[in-house]
């Protein structure tokens, strides 16, 4: 027979108890932060004919720059700790200044500091033996997971929220709710089939007009004919009476009076050319955008709501339960990497806006337009540190970022595997504070806050881990190449 206490004990040896911490914060260096430089990689400012242009991002390891302006490489976390400075790196952007599409400078420019987690791939102390570490002034038994902030040890508490791209049936009063959180980016748009009790469906998502119904919809949408609407659900009696119910209520014929119908909500009081325009804008920007953003993924989309209009049938008629929210296969755990990655996105959006002020500006004022006086390097470096020290996170979360705790070898232990959930502490949600069944081995059943916080603030269990983000494209290749037809 195993002795269970030797197992754990070997766990523990090799594993170090920050590291999903650490792979998250690496996998935010790694890949997301190219991601977020391509996603805006061009900047038009309002004058005419200047554009900049971003190319490869490049994270230096942690330096200082002493009061003298003179830079210093090797900088340790013990120095950051002791001086009261921010452990942090340069971040390197190569930008591209065009004029008339002509390039007018290209330079690899210093954008701002991002404060570096400890033992990541970007730190000093990512791989050295005990031995070393000890020459660095640093605890051998420290797991980092961690940042240094004003010389304070910062810990990112993990974020407890609802899964994004997942439709979750529910009810509400009299109305049957089918919805999903559609994440792309920045962009989170929450789409909503709401069946009535006399079985009409309607549809809300971002920019919609009020009472959109579901087939006018589906219309604008590509599925052109009734009988084309009729033969994408499926062929269940009590769904195929809603959809007679709501074909007897559609009023549109075809697919531009349904585009118009929307039209003339976003667009009002413009000519019929350009509403028809901007209402295919509103539904390829806004509507389920993690399908797609072009055209070519409209049918896509109808097929999408689709599914979820037949999961609200369904349920109207008893044939699905309603899910239930605080099932944990319902919700995502947002780590260090997740949560710099909303502040980082934050940020920069802010420095390409006062870039293009500066851009602006210059030109205005007659000046000589060139890369160096446009950059303000402290516009990403100053809204990463002020989010760091205070803990006020993007969306109004707050207590993010909290001061770590040494009192004992646990106290920091702890401070890195607590979850925090967004609801409000001061309301009752007797739901949502219970010990769930999905929590077993996930998450402790005990260690959770007297008061306010009692069962919104919980903790990691000792041997439960956390798996960062994965691609779905490799996946989805996986299945068209084993011959997955979609229908």
């Amino acid at each position: 027979m195993v002795n269970g206490w030797t197992l754990i004990d070997s766990y523990f040896r090799d594993k170090n108890i920050a590291q999903m911490e650490i792979d998250s914060f690496n996998q935010f260096v790694e890949k997301k932060l190219p991601e977020i430089i391509e996603e805006n990689k061009e900047v038009v400012p309002k004058i005419e004919e200047v554009k900049v242009e971003f190319g490869k991002i490049d994270i230096l390891k942690p330096r200082i720059v002493e009061a003298d302006g003179s830079p210093r490489n090797q900088f340790y976390p013990i120095e950051a700790r002791l001086r009261n400075r921010t452990y942090s790196s340069p971040i390197n952007l190569t930008m591209k200044l065009l004029r008339r599409d002509v390039e007018h400078d290209r330079k690899e420019t210093y954008i701002g500091e991002l404060p570096v987690m400890l033992k990541s791939n970007l730190c000093w102390l990512n791989g050295k033996t005990k031995e070393e570490l000890i020459e660095f002034q640093e605890d051998p038994m420290d797991f980092g997971g961690y940042f240094i902030v004003n010389g304070s040890e910062k810990a990112l508490m993990t974020q407890e929220v609802l899964a994004s791209d997942r439709v979750i049936v529910s009810e509400q009063t009299d109305k049957i709710v089918a919805e999903v959180i559609s994440t792309k980016g920045a962009f989170k748009g929450r789409v909503r089939i709401l069946r009535s009790p006399d079985g009409i469906l309607n549809v809300t998502f971002p920019a919609s007009p009020r009472k959109l119904k579901l087939f006018v919809l589906l219309k604008a949408l590509g599925i052109k004919t009734t009988q084309a609407i009729k033969d994408a659900f499926v062929d269940d009696l009590e769904v195929q009476n809603d959809i007679l119910i709501n074909n007897e209520n559609l009023l549109v014929k075809s697919e531009k009076e349904a585009l118009d119908k929307i039209g003339k909500f976003v667009a009002p009081g413009q000519v019929e050319e350009y509403r028809l325009r901007r209402a295919q804008e509103v539904i390829d920007a806004f509507l389920l955008p993690h399908i797609g953003q072009d055209s070519k993924d409209r049918l896509a989309k109808a097929y999408y709501l689709v599914m979820m209009a037949t999961k609200a049938i369904e349920r109207a008629y008893d044939l699905r339960e309603e899910d239930d929210k605080d099932h944990y296969a319902n919700k995502r755990l947002e780590l260090s990497g997740k949560l710099m990655e909303h502040l980082f996105r934050y940020s920069f959006k802010y420095f390409i806006k006062d870039l293009k002020f500066q851009i602006d500006r210059t030109v205005t004022r007659r000046r000589k337009l060139n890369i160096s006086t446009i950059v303000r390097p402290g516009a990403v470096s100053e809204r990463i540190r002020f989010a760091m020290s205070t803990g006020n996170w993007i969306g109004r979360a707050t207590g993010v970022s909290k001061f770590m705790d040494r009192v004992n070898f646990l106290s920091p232990l702890t401070d890195l595997r607590k979850v925090k959930s967004p609801l409000d502490k001061n309301r009752e949600l007797y739901e949502a504070r219970d010990v769930h069944g999905t929590h077993w081995g996930r998450l402790c059943a005990v260690e959770t806050p007297d008061g306010p916080q009692c069962g919104l603030v919980k903790n990691l269990a000792m041997l439960a881990e956390v798996t960062t983000e994965t691609e779905e494209e490799p996946v989805e290749k996986l299945l068209k190449d084993m011959g997955v037809k979609l229908k």
